[in-house]
């Protein structure tokens, strides 16, 4: 069973200033020249915490997380009276993610979010999909009428109907058959700290004693913190009482806008706070979509079957960046990638994916891991000479070299497939006038190699795979 990676500290953190008046907390962790990711926490208003940090492999992430508006570290915080709920809906924050994409730096990453991270995700992607590379769902939810009345309409309470008592408590009884999103509104934003108090921690008790499979205590105590709890009160309802500001449906009907982005979705089965129909009616409808239902689960991410897929997705999607030599696309932001690239050329024969754009052919090169002794699959451009198929080991100029190289070192030998041509080969690195011969012609089919040459000190390995 996998589990947590081991605990880390950010190697550079700040405060991006969103506009009207918020300023939201970033941090990035593990290897700055990673495959980008970002973490997007639930709630909405919950922040993120140094144990989502632990969610990706640091030697091949780069990390990102964020505090959205409102809450975690970010400014002004949700529960102080500075905070402006007006500015912060479903489409600020995906603003907000958009102009901390172009603040790092960032041309696509995988997004991971779970529970309301899963809906801030879609929106996302459906709104920049060329901005996406993947897509990680856990506790999938779109914040549908029928999604949010089942977890604060009573449906949720037929099984929970102790801590649904602790959840009405704060509630008038002559109000108990109204709009419970409405009542609550009113007591969260109660002048009166006697008031909107005890509202703010029986609305998050709510939730922290629905998240887990088996309800644990200091689960509960952290939900009950008083600061947190009424700063994920007033935003999780101004939230669900406008919808999310979302079309009915909208995220699923919009799916279609999805194509071509791989997608994982992780869900218990036994998900209180989102019911696992939703994941299901999301793959129906949701192209190339993996759904994982987990038997022996509620809604968070750290229930140990739950937690051992996210944890081995994560590392599946890192297998498939890290190494594959396909960089940014020029003028087709719908170019497959990654494990969904060998998978599709795989099954095709090379019919789909074998011309990755106009003029640029690629093969898929199975390694076997030099650590795991695991095949390791790789799509990478390359040019057949006097026969043999020749690569470039670029990584895109970083200081190291990419992992199928250090695999191709322990062991030379490799299998091949060009189209539908599939052969064993031997790995010969070249050097000398042989080398920039190759490379000239490499160059030509994809100039940024050049590009990549003057950002390392390096010298980039440019390898024959002569067919055995």
């Amino acid at each position: 069973m996998l589990g947590l990676y081991p605990e880390i500290e950010p190697y550079d953190h700040g405060m991006l200033p969103v506009g009207d008046g918020n300023v939201i907390y970033w941090e990035e962790c593990g290897n700055p020249a990673g495959k980008p990711v970002a973490f997007l926490h639930g709630g909405p208003g919950g922040g993120a915490s140094a144990r989502h940090r632990r969610l990706f492999d640091p030697e091949r992430y780069r990390i990102l997380l964020f505090d959205q508006r409102g809450c975690g570290r970010s400014t002004p915080h949700g529960s102080t009276a500075e905070a402006d709920l007006s500015v912060n809906t479903t489409w600020h924050l995906v603003a907000d993610m958009e102009l901390l994409r172009e603040d790092r730096g960032i041309d696509r990453w995988q997004l991971f979010g779970g529970s309301w991270g899963s809906v801030l995700a879609l929106a996302y992607a459906e709104q920049y999909p060329h901005r996406v590379s993947e897509l990680v769902l856990r506790g999938v939810a779109t914040l549908r009428v029928k999604e949010i009345q089942w977890l604060f309409g009573g449906g949720a309470a037929c099984l929970f109907p102790e801590a649904w008592s602790r959840f009405l408590a704060p509630v008038p009884y002559a109000r108990r058959s109204d709009n419970l999103l409405e009542v609550y509104h009113e007591l969260l934003h109660h002048p009166d700290p006697e008031v909107h108090g005890p509202a703010a921690i029986a609305w998050s008790r709510w939730e922290g004693e629905t998240v887990k499979f088996t309800p644990q205590e200091e689960v509960v105590s952290a939900f009950t913190e008083p600061e947190f709890a009424l700063a994920i009160a007033r935003i999780e309802n101004h939230y669900f009482r406008h919808g999310g500001w979302l079309a009915e449906d909208q995220l699923i009907r919009e799916a279609g806008k999805l194509a071509g982005i791989p997608c994982v979705l992780v869900q218990g089965r036994y998900d209180v706070v989102t019911p696992a129909t939703t994941a299901w009616e999301l793959a129906q409808v949701l192209p190339g979509a993996e759904l994982k239902m987990i038997s022996d689960a509620g809604h968070a991410f750290d229930e140990p079957r739950t937690l051992h897929e996210l944890i081995s997705t994560t590392d599946r999607f890192a297998a498939g960046w890290e190494e594959h030599e396909i960089d940014e696309p020029r003028g087709n932001t719908r170019m497959l990638y990654g494990d969904e690239h060998v998978r599709r050329y795989e099954e095709t024969d090379g019919e789909v994916g074998h011309e990755w754009q106009p003029g640029v052919p690629t093969l898929v090169l199975t390694t076997k891991g030099r650590k795991s002794g695991e095949d390791r699959k790789f799509a990478l451009i390359y040019q057949e000479v006097d026969g043999n198929p020749v690569i470039v080991a670029s990584k895109r100029g970083a200081p190291n070299h990419p992992g199928w190289y250090l695999n191709l070192e322990a062991n030379p030998e490799a299998r091949v497939q060009v189209l539908a041509d599939k052969f064993t080969a031997r790995a010969r690195t070249v050097s000398g006038e042989e080398r920039a011969r190759l490379w000239e012609k490499l160059a030509a089919v994809w100039p940024d190699y050049n590009e990549y040459a003057k950002k390392t000190d390096r010298e980039i390995p440019v390898v024959v795979l002569e067919r055995v």
